[in-house]
């Protein structure tokens, strides 16, 4: 944890995980406070990066740019089949490389 500067946070565990957090906590040599702010800052991270995933497909979405769902997985069930279909396009009629937005 980079940031020094702290802030008292008060959780309810159960007696299950807080057992669990104590055996965690001898075998690694860290404190459990150690610990629980370690994940607590990995989950806060890995939510803030979901969100901003959904937030740019969302705006992909409504700016037109989205493959449907039915043409993609006709694709996909055709991989590796006697019969496989073309990769599916953009609503926009374009066929994009890179998962960037049409231009």
């Amino acid at each position: 944890m980079a940031n020094t500067r702290s802030q008292t946070l008060s959780i309810r565990l159960t007696p299950k995980v807080k057992r669990q957090l104590s055996h965690l906590s001898k075998a690694t040599g860290r404190s459990a406070n150690y610990l629980v702010a370690d994940a607590i800052e990995v989950y806060v991270q890995e939510q803030e990066r979901q969100l901003e995933s959904i937030r740019r497909g969302t705006a992909e979405i409504e700016s037109g740019h989205y493959i449907p769902h039915e043409a993609m997985k006709a694709w996909l069930l055709s991989l590796g089949s006697d019969h496989e279909v073309p990769p599916p396009k953009c609503v926009c009629g374009e066929s994009h490389d890179e998962p960037r937005l049409c231009k």
